[in-house]
């Protein structure tokens, strides 16, 4: 019997149904770490909650001291730690046991030797195991990080997530009758690598008094100042952050979803986009890109290139067709490329490998 326990910090739906799917294995037993009762609540299958105080740093005595508890009382063979913080105190707290640790990697951020912090997570020997969300990250990691040690499982979506959001949609108030209308939800305060300072230029070079952009997430004060000082401002709407539940509810509605960014792994929100039938405008990126099939399901675009994401924009706008079309090329894509059971099974067939290795 394999006793397998995850830690909370940054898993989400998908992991929380990964582990599901794992736990119907009569080889395992799962546990997950859990912080609230929102958490609790995700936990499903056969896997056992078990309580650790919230995850907010990459040293926490309290919560090394549970999860060294947990692993101890449930005889841990294997702790996945699908975040940073999760990593670090597990490392801490699985000192001197026989659990093994296996990490995940979902960000192309640079890692630094140089940097002592790395050696409490990703560049730490004990380590057993990284998976990536996508080969590029995995080829970076490759100069840090024996390639034995590497594998990539890409995220998948289940379109059935987006389900409500589709049965209830929703859209800003005053809009025109004939408005055509483009959607970026992200973080971008403080990060420039998101793009959205080339976006809203990109709308002010857009010559087409129909098109409005729909902005979700947190922004920076220039890129606000910038919005309202071109020919455009009137057609730019900063809705601010919202809860994941409902910035949902504003995709199916829209013409299409953007990514500008110049950096950023394999995005969880194309996906929602594509699996609402919203065709996607994309920065031509490693990870972004792979989600995209040209011409197909949506366009790519160069990074940090404004003009070239107007012209992008400005097809896409004048033909409803091409959007239709694309909009359902993008669901039927996530169904039949992105499914659960591979990811699952993928993550079954690591956990097996790596705990019966001697």
């Amino acid at each position: 019997m394999i006793n397998l326990l995850a830690t909370c910090r940054e898993l989400d739906i998908a992991g929380y149904d990964m582990l599901a799917r794992v736990s119907q294995n009569p080889e395992f037993n799962v546990y997950v770490a859990v912080s609230s009762d929102e958490e609790r609540a995700m936990v499903g299958g056969r896997c056992t909650p078990l309580a650790v105080p919230p995850i907010t740093s990459k040293f926490q005595w309290g919560v090394i001291k549970a999860l060294r508890g947990h692993i101890r009382r449930y005889h841990i063979d294997l702790v996945f730690s699908p975040g940073s913080s999760g990593l670090s105190n597990a490392l801490f707290a699985s000192l001197g046991t026989k659990a093994k640790n296996i990490a995940y990697r979902g960000t192309q951020a640079k890692v630094r030797r140089t940097d002592p912090t790395y050696y409490l997570g990703v560049l730490n020997p004990r380590v057993v195991h990284l998976v990536c969300e996508t080969d590029d990250i995995r080829d970076y990691l490759s100069r840090f990080i024996a390639p034995r040690k590497l594998s990539v499982n890409v995220k998948p979506f289940d379109v059935h997530w987006v389900d409500e959001a589709c049965r209830a949609p929703k859209q800003i108030e005053g809009l025109p009758a004939d408005a055509k209308t483009c959607i970026y939800v992200g973080s971008c305060k403080g990060r420039p690598f998101k793009g959205l300072s080339y976006l809203v230029d990109a709308m002010h070079r857009l010559d087409d008094a129909r098109v409005h952009l729909i902005f979700i997430g947190d922004y920076d004060e220039a890129d606000w100042e910038r919005a309202q000082s071109g020919p455009a401002a009137g057609r730019i709407h900063f809705l601010g952050r919202m809860p994941r539940e409902e910035l949902l509810h504003y995709l199916p509605l829209q013409d299409v979803f953007v990514l500008p960014s110049s950096r950023d792994a394999s995005p969880r929100v194309v996906r929602e986009a594509m699996a609402c039938g919203v065709p996607c405008a994309v920065s031509d990126i490693p990870g972004a890109r792979d989600l995209v099939v040209d011409g197909v399901t949506g366009l790519l675009f160069p990074p940090r290139d404004p003009e070239a994401l107007a012209a992008v924009l400005h097809r896409l706008m004048q033909d409803d067709a091409l959007r239709k079309q694309m909009g359902k090329a993008s669901r039927e894509r996530i169904i039949r490329d992105y499914g659960m059971e591979a990811y699952a099974r993928k993550f079954e067939q690591l956990f097996l490998a790596v705990a019966r290795k001697r």
